[in-house]
């Protein structure tokens, strides 16, 4: 017997497909991490995202009721963009201790431990399943204790399957190109994304580096030379990879330069051209916004505040 073609086109439940059932759900909870417009999880190495993901987050005994990890283990998901129901599977993890740690930005930090304790069966999974969720309205909770009947009813059954990557997911979807801010970790993993390559390797443009312990800018160029198509992928990829400097004299000068640009520079990009456009064009855009941003350096500076050169 064929299946009818509504079978064929219903979503696919996503618990089931990690193991999760009416059985053994259970045992579980779900962390449902937002993207907050102070801080984007992506943009962290491997180790301070997960520090993050785990958080201890409320002390007051209210909020420890909804927001705190419950269960005997933990099935963590990040949303993809601000606002959106889709979320990647991170891991499922064994729930243990917790530890005081130092997070990314500095202050010490409750943080669940979870180094060791992650389902290894799952692994598969991480990075790849992404799923659809749609969280009650007004709810502002991001831990679901699957103990809780109407919370496991509600998961094993709103909780689908939106996709699953041929590999893992290393960086947020290309949200355009005005809307492009990637700190240096995200750009690594940006100019070897597919998406992200198409976009970046199909534009010319000016583009800004910010380095956040100070405030100073860099505005640079990228456009073809020699008859060559290369875009802004072609530029920025540079800047991902070797000393990061992309042979920029001022930033070549910055004490111990890869380290720190790996751990303080933003990416973001000022104005966009079609591969038509000429060079002489981008380069009187790109003199055009380091004198509005003021970012030219020059010698007699009193005050030093840019990394360009005239």
């Amino acid at each position: 017997m064929k299946p009818s073609h509504d079978a064929l086109g219903a979503p696919i439940p996503a618990l089931p497909l990690l193991g999760i059932t009416e059985k053994n759900v259970g045992s579980y909870s779900v962390r449902l991490n937002k993207i907050l417009p102070q801080l984007n999880p992506f943009s962290l190495p491997r180790e301070a995202l997960y520090d993050h993901l785990f958080g201890h987050r409320w002390s007051d005994k209210e909020k420890n009721r909804r927001y705190h990890i419950h269960g005997k283990s933990v099935l963590q998901f990040l949303q993809l963009e601000q606002g959106s129901s889709q979320y990647l599977f991170m891991g499922c993890f064994s729930m243990a201790g917790m530890s005081v740690k130092k997070s990314y930005d500095g202050p010490l930090d409750l943080v669940y431990d979870w180094r060791g304790h992650e389902d290894e069966s799952l692994a598969p999974f991480v990075g790849r399943l992404v799923i659809s969720c749609k969280r009650d309205q007004g709810y502002t909770g991001m831990d679901f204790d699957l103990t809780n009947p109407k919370n496991a009813k509600s998961f094993l059954e709103r909780a689908v399957v939106h996709s699953v990557r041929p590999t893992p997911f290393r960086v947020r979807p290309f949200p355009g190109y005005d809307q492009m801010r990637l700190s240096h970790p995200e750009l690594v993993a940006a100019v070897q994304d597919e998406e992200w390559k198409v976009a970046l390797g199909n534009v010319q443009g000016v583009y800004l580096q910010t380095d956040l312990s100070n405030g100073w800018h860099y505005v640079g160029a990228a456009y073809s030379r020699n008859g060559e198509r290369t875009g802004l992928l072609s530029r920025l990829t540079e800047y991902a990879f070797g000393d990061h400097t992309g042979g920029n004299l001022r930033l070549k000068q910055i004490p111990d330069a890869a380290s720190h640009i790996e751990r303080y520079f933003q990416y973001s990009i000022l104005e966009v051209f079609d591969m038509k456009a000429d060079a002489r064009t981008i380069v009187e855009r790109e003199h055009w916004w380091m004198q509005t941003l003021s970012s030219v350096r020059h010698l007699d500076d009193p005050c030093p505040h840019g990394y360009n050169t005239l």
